[in-house]
């Protein structure tokens, strides 16, 4: 297995409100989901995008969040060797999921690359 690295970061602190746990970020999965659909039926998404934007503080550059100073999660963890219901599974599933979906906003541009 590969482990991939993102050139972005999610805190992982609970406590921080730019944290992988955040109630807000519920929705950005419902709304990726909605576009990636309207995307597979050819639909013109650019009016929706926007409407992204206000997610990409989550995904900050950098080795400390912005917030609450902690070193951001930055790769993708295996989950394989893990019970499903377990707390570090249910943790490296949500922070994998976070990151996955800062890849798909950086390919509709709502993201920027880094540039080191």
């Amino acid at each position: 297995m590969v482990l991939e690295m993102a050139d972005f970061g999610i805190c992982e602190n609970p406590d921080c409100q730019l944290s992988y746990g955040s109630p807000s970020l519920a929705s950005l999965f419902i709304r990726i989901n909605a576009i990636s659909d309207m995307e597979k039926r050819k639909a013109d998404v650019s009016g929706i995008l926007p409407h992204l934007k206000p997610f990409a503080l989550f995904f900050q550059f950098g080795t400390h969040c912005s917030r609450c100073g902690e070193f951001l999660y930055r790769v993708i963890q295996p989950t394989a060797d893990l019970q499903t219901e377990s707390e570090e599974y249910i943790r490296r599933s949500k922070l994998n999921a976070l990151l996955d979906a800062g890849y798909q906003l950086q390919a509709w541009g709502i993201l920027p690359f880094a540039t080191y």
